[in-house]
């Protein structure tokens, strides 16, 4: 389940299994990776800004987590105290719905450098095609 707190990680566990297979199996794939990133970015941002928004059909998973809302799960992943429990996005600071609007906005970022890693892993650039 997702957090604020552990989706930089997953996003950037994400990118290494698809340059992997960018890598072995789709090497004359030029979509592959665009094609596959957009799907994981789609997938991240429908759940977490679901339960950010306390999305009703979202209802289990932060239920399944424990918190009593999206919002709290989201904001305090099982660790932290940020907000109340139950809280919702609308009694969020100005600075807190910056920040979780920021933590949305990066996720591009986590996977693309989950990719880069991936790429010096397995050993030379993606782009490059066996001859």
């Amino acid at each position: 389940m997702m957090a604020f707190w552990m989706d930089p990680f997953l996003l950037f566990l994400c990118g290494l299994p698809v340059a992997l297979l960018r890598k072995k199996v789709f090497f004359n794939s030029t979509r592959f990776v665009p094609l596959v990133s957009a799907l994981i970015l789609l997938l991240f941002w429908t759940v977490s800004i679901g339960m950010f928004c306390n999305l009703e059909f979202l209802r289990w998973a932060w239920e399944g987590c424990g918190a009593r809302s999206g919002t709290e799960w989201m904001m305090n992943g099982g660790l932290l105290s940020l907000v109340e429990p139950g809280s919702s996005y609308s009694t969020l600071s100005g600075k807190g719905m910056f920040l979780s609007i920021f933590m949305f906005v990066l996720y591009p970022l986590y996977l693309w450098l989950g990719l880069q890693v991936g790429e010096r892993l397995f050993r030379g650039p993606l782009e490059t095609r066996p001859s």
